[in-house]
């Protein structure tokens, strides 16, 4: 995923399919299309966090990079768990199913706010291979372990 050359759409989209996935397990009404939308949110999940990762380690200067990587940790665990407050006070008002669709529909909302007003994350690309950083030994150890760096 981190060879991808448009990491910042890469993102968005994946955040997109997220929201979009949760919408549709509050609309699926049986067990195996549910569990479809949820293997579907957690790649897609995952391929969003891989990303934005990649992207804070490649931007973030040196001498910054422990505290940026550490504030963003904080965020990715934080931001879940506050989605989960929303969630759960907007399920007892409601029902579940229509929290899950508001959420949902509200992360793709989002989404598409972020990706029309922030054109570096649209148009971001990742440096080609010889610019990335690497730690030292990485490469050498994946080299004699045949595998492509």
């Amino acid at each position: 995923m981190t060879r991808w050359r448009r990491g910042g759409l890469v993102q968005l989209s994946a955040a997109g399919v997220w929201g979009l996935a949760l919408a549709c397990f509050g609309l699926s009404g049986r067990l195996w299309p549910a569990l479809g939308c949820l293997a579907v949110a957690g790649a897609a999940d995952t391929v969003s966090v891989v990303t934005r990762s990649a992207l804070v380690q490649w931007e973030t200067p040196d001498a910054y990079r422990g505290r940026v990587s550490s504030v963003e940790h904080v965020i990715g665990v934080a931001g879940p768990e506050l989605g989960n407050f929303r969630g759960g006070l907007l399920a007892s008002a409601t029902s579940a199913p229509f929290s899950l669709v508001f959420g949902g529909l509200s992360a793709i909302l989002a989404v598409a706010a972020v990706s029309a007003t922030n054109v570096p994350l649209r148009a971001y690309r990742t440096p080609p291979a010889a610019a990335q950083p690497t730690t030292p030994g990485v490469a050498d150890a994946a080299a004699a372990a045949g595998e492509v760096c």
